[in-house]
Parts: structure tokens; C-alpha cells; sequence
């Protein structure tokens, strides 16, 4: 999977820009606060149809224009043109010009990985933002996911309203955890073959990148601990906490409390773990999630390092760029070209206040 090129228009601080990139290593360049973290942003937006940074689309907007235009022609078993326009009404998605309804149809089309110095924070923050990264990786690569995930979401939604009413509806409830258990059951599946397969790698890519002898690996914190009979043990589930659930008004338990874990030596990361060991397992857990990626797709998706090499030692850039440089598309964003990327063929787009320049001059 490759990104040819990228069109902006009205997109954050970009009136209008336009970038071909190469098949390897691609570095955008600039001053801080000059729009390289929000060019970025726009291929996760084209791999999500939502941003990672903020929840009102409306901010992604250039100041007093109508609409945000993203299009990006990419490759992976053949030409594909993705194409979203951001405005006060939602969004339109496009492939290949044709609008698509529904965004399970779009998501995944382009898989791009993104690491950011944010994505440390996800260790300390609430259950909630490690169930999103969790949702939001298995769902580029399955929208049968995504589609099970917005069930569960609905019936829960309906579920809480009748045990917000003077007198539930048990018979009803009976019915809503019927369905309830249906979509968890995909779920719960997905999540844990994701667990799985991520820990395959994840280990093995902490110690290569660090060369420290721990083990990092990843837990699901599941609803439910008998999984012999996954179904049944989720019908069994709210049953057993039905009547909690009518005192309290609202469902305590199911797939939208569970947790995914980072672990050192089998022990909670933040209980640990170094400011350093923390940002090398985030990094090793993005490379795993190359892996599944392409395992689950056959197709390598595209790595986006958000400002992250300068806060790697040399001996540390190298071995990451040795993982990468070969076998996927990277676009990283740095205030100057760092000296181990300089060793080997790139390109270079210089960003100075949402203006774009190539400046790669005869290296591809």
C-alpha cells in the first residue's frame, strides 16, 4: 500500500496544497507550528474518517472557508482515489468519485499506522482511550467490526434508557441481551485474536529496538473469564447483574468496560516503567500493528512517525529506520532531516506555514 500523492485544500492551516511522495522513506520538515503534524493528520483522517486529535470536525476547517477537502491516489492492488470533504453538514466520502454511504465502506481502504508523542499518554488515561486504539485498529482491517461494534452501541444505549424507566421491562431486557450477546460474542473474538496476534511480535520488537531484556506484552481485561462458551457466558453475564444493573440504572458490565493492559515482566507498565521503557513499548507495539495489519490484509500499510526520532538516541533511530525503511512506506515529520535518514534515499517536503515545498532535489 502507497500514497502517490496528497491534495489539501482548506484542510487546518493548508489554503492548497499538493505532495507526490515516494514508495520508501518520505520526510516533511518545518519549524514547529507550521502544519506537519496536520498534514499527517489527514491520511489518518482518510484511514478513519475521524481525527485522532479532536472530535469536532468543524476545527479542521480552514478559518472562514466552507469546507475541508482531503484526496489522496494511492495503490495497493490497483489505483484507488480517496477523496473526503469535511463541511458544516458532516462529511462526504468518496472512492474513485463515487460517494459511499456508509463509512465501514471507506474505512481501511488506505491502513495507515501512526505513532505520535501523545500516544504515551494512552498508558495513564481512562479504559476508555486503550478501547479506542484497540476498536479503532481492529476496524480498519474488518468492517464486519466496526458494524458489530455500532449494534452493540445502539442496544446499549436502548437497554440503558429501560433501566432508567420507574418499572424495567425485564421481558424486554431479556430480548435487548439476546442481541446484546450476538455482537459481543464477535467482539470479544476479535479483540482477542487482536491481543494475540499483536503479543506475537510485540516482544520480540521491544528488545530488538531497546536492547533491554524485559518482557513487554499486552492483556485483555476481558467482560468474562469462561470463553469455552463464549455466548453463554455473556447471557450469563447480564443476567447475573441484572438486578445491580436496575438499582444502579445502567448496565455495569459487557464489552464496553473491558481494558487492554500494557504489561512489563507480567506487571502493569505504569507502575514501572521509565518514561524511555514506555516510549519503546508504544513504539514496538506500532511495529506489531504493521504486522497484523498486513497479516490480516496482505497489504503493508503506510507508517506515520509524528516528531519522533529526535527523541531516540542514534543507536536506537537506526535500528527503527533498519525495521522500516525497506518494507513500508514511512512519512516522518522532523525540524530538520536527521542524520541517519540522511545516509540513505529519501524525499524531502519542506512545510513553512502551511506552504509546501519539494526540496528533495534529485534523491526519490
Amino acid at each position: 500500500m502507497i500514497v502517490r500523492s496528497l491534495r489539501l485544500r482548506n484542510f487546518r492551516n493548508y489554503e492548497n496544497a499538493y505532495l507526490e511522495f515516494g514508495s520508501g522513506m518520505n520526510l516533511i520538515t518545518g519549524r514547529n507550528a507550521q502544519g506537519k503534524t496536520n498534514l499527517l493528520e489527514s491520511l489518518v483522517y482518510l484511514s478513519l474518517t475521524r481525527s485522532h486529535r479532536i472530535s469536532d470536525e468543524k476545527q479542521l476547517i480552514r478559518s472562514d472557508m466552507p469546507f475541508a477537502d482531503i484526496l489522496c491516489r494511492m495503490e495497493d492492488d490497483s489505483e484507488r482515489e480517496l477523496h473526503a470533504i469535511v463541511h458544516n453538514r458532516g462529511k462526504t466520502l468518496m472512492i474513485n468519485g463515487t460517494p459511499v454511504k456508509k463509512s465501514s465502506d471507506f474505512i481501511g481502504k488506505l491502513n495507515v499506522v501512526l505513532f505520535a508523542p501523545d500516544d504515551l499518554y494512552i498508558f495513564n488515561d481512562q479504559p476508555r482511550e486503550r478501547r479506542r486504539i484497540m476498536n479503532q485498529e481492529i476496524t480498519k482491517v474488518s468492517p464486519q467490526y466496526l458494524i458489530s461494534l455500532n449494534q452493540y452501541q445502539q442496544l446499549l444505549k436502548e437497554r440503558n434508557i429501560i433501566l432508567k424507566q420507574e418499572q424495567a421491562d425485564e421481558r424486554y431486557l431479556d430480548v435487548i441481551d439476546e442481541k446484546m450477546a450476538d455482537a459481543e460474542t464477535m467482539i470479544v473474538s476479535m479483540r482477542d485474536e487482536f491481543v494475540t496476534a499483536v503479543n506475537e511480535h510485540m516482544g520480540d520488537l521491544y528488545r530488538e529496538l531497546s536492547s533491554d531484556d524485559i518482557r513487554v506484552s499486552l492483556r485483555y481485561r476481558c467482560c468474562v473469564d469462561n470463553k469455552s462458551d463464549l455466548r453463554a457466558s455473556l447471557l450469563r453475564m447480564h443476567k447475573e447483574s441484572r438486578q445491580k444493573d436496575i438499582e444502579r440504572r445502567m448496565t455495569l458490565n459487557g464489552i464496553h468496560r473491558e481494558d487492554l493492559v500494557f504489561e512489563i515482566n507480567d506487571i502493569n507498565l505504569i507502575r514501572t516503567a521509565s518514561q524511555g521503557q514506555k516510549r519503546m513499548t508504544m513504539l514496538a507495539f506500532k511495529m506489531a500493528l504493521l504486522r497484523y495489519i498486513r497479516m490480516k490484509t496482505g497489504k503493508k500499510p503506510v507508517l506515520l512517525l509524528d516528531d519522533v526520532l529526535s527523541e531516540l538516541d542514534g543507536s536506537r533511530q537506526k535500528k527503527l529506520l533498519e525495521m522500516v525503511r525497506e518494507p513500508y512506506q514511512c512519512l516522518i515529520t522532523a525540524t530538520e532531516v536527521p542524520e541517519e535518514i540522511r545516509k540513505g534515499n529519501y524525499r524531502e517536503f519542506r512545510i513553512e506555514n502551511g506552504s509546501v515545498r519539494d526540496v528533495s532535489g534529485g534523491r526519490k
